[in-house]
């Protein structure tokens, strides 16, 4: 392969010449980076003496790269403090490092999801739903000095709309009924995906298990409550009939039991007859053997007495006439 050339050659010895002042030069950079401090402000000496404003721009920087170089290496542990809270569509990151001794709280949706103490470092993410908006605070509390405490918090909007909810009718149980009949004796319906039965005073309560399901607007017997729970009232399913009176047993009589005594029974006295005599309107006294009014037999006595009178009167007569 052969050069061609289109101009003068260059003097070699200028070239040469400018290669060693280029070597020299960069012997002396690399010198510079790897002396103490004091050597450094004699190689920038060294080069301002020249009188090339190039070498003196050069020898500057280095200098500043190597006065930040050590304020880098002589940097305590401390004030390499690492904070770093992230967030977006479903998640929260919390990421903290080279901290000697500290404690962390993250506060997502009002609830405290963490509280604890940790050295060196810490690093956890927090999943959240798609569907709804999320609020958080991440603080953080450095034992070592006050100014290293921070807090941080954020708000995460709806990132995924919900699909609609499943509409799902509760199960309204066979009704009972009876004198004594109560809502013990109903069976409540048995729990599904969608909906758990339970009892109370008032009734039997249906309440739906989550979001994805949701009651229709007409229940029937059910009537929805402001929890979003549904009731069906006692009196939907119970009814009471009125018992009927149980006959009440018929007292058996007992005869009453007269205790002996020792003193012989005295019949009762003849009751004496009254002296007044009794009025017209009152029924006169049966007699109890025959069954004759007392008024009839003493007529009928008065009458004998006059007919034996009168017969003894006739006799005296006729005993008289003889």
């Amino acid at each position: 392969m052969q050069f061609v050339s289109e101009g003068p050659c260059p003097d070699l010895s200028k070239v040469r010449q400018f290669a060693r002042r280029r070597r020299h030069f960069v012997d002396l950079s690399f010198s510079a980076l790897i002396a103490p401090t004091g050597q450094l402000r004699n190689f920038a000496h060294r080069l301002s003496s020249k009188g090339n404003r190039v070498k003196k721009l050069l020898a500057g920087g280095a200098l500043a790269v190597l006065a930040f170089g050590g304020m880098v290496a002589t940097a305590t542990p401390a004030s390499a403090h690492n904070k770093n809270v992230s967030y977006d569509c479903g998640f929260v990151n919390v990421n903290l490092e080279w901290y000697d001794g500290a404690k962390v709280t993250v506060v997502i949706d009002g609830e405290t999801v963490t509280d604890e103490e940790f050295s060196p470092g810490f690093d956890r993410r927090y999943e959240l739903s798609l569907d709804e908006a999320h609020e958080f605070t991440v603080s953080v509390d450095a034992y070592d000095d006050d100014q290293y405490d921070f807090t941080e918090s954020g708000q995460i909007g709806v990132c995924q709309t919900p699909p609609p909810a499943e509409f799902v009718s509760p199960v309204i149980p066979e009704a009972v009924s009876g004198c004594a009949a109560s809502l013990d004796d109903v069976v409540l319906p048995s729990n599904t995906d969608a909906i758990a039965y339970t009892k109370t005073e008032a009734g039997i309560v249906a309440a739906l298990t989550s979001d994805a399901y949701a009651f229709p607007e007409d229940l029937g017997a059910y009537q929805p409550q402001p929890d979003g729970t549904a009731l069906l009232p006692v009196d939907a399913i119970v009814f009471e009939e009125e018992c009927e009176p149980a006959p009440s047993p018929t007292p058996t009589p007992s005869e009453p039991s007269v205790a002996p005594t020792d003193e012989a029974s005295v019949p009762p006295a003849p009751a004496e007859p009254s002296a007044s005599p009794s009025p017209a309107a009152e029924e006169p006294p049966v007699l109890a053997a025959t069954g004759a009014t007392v008024g009839g037999a003493v007529a009928f006595a008065a009458l004998l007495a006059v007919g034996g009178v009168a017969l003894v009167w006739a006799r005296k007569r006729m005993q008289q006439g003889a």
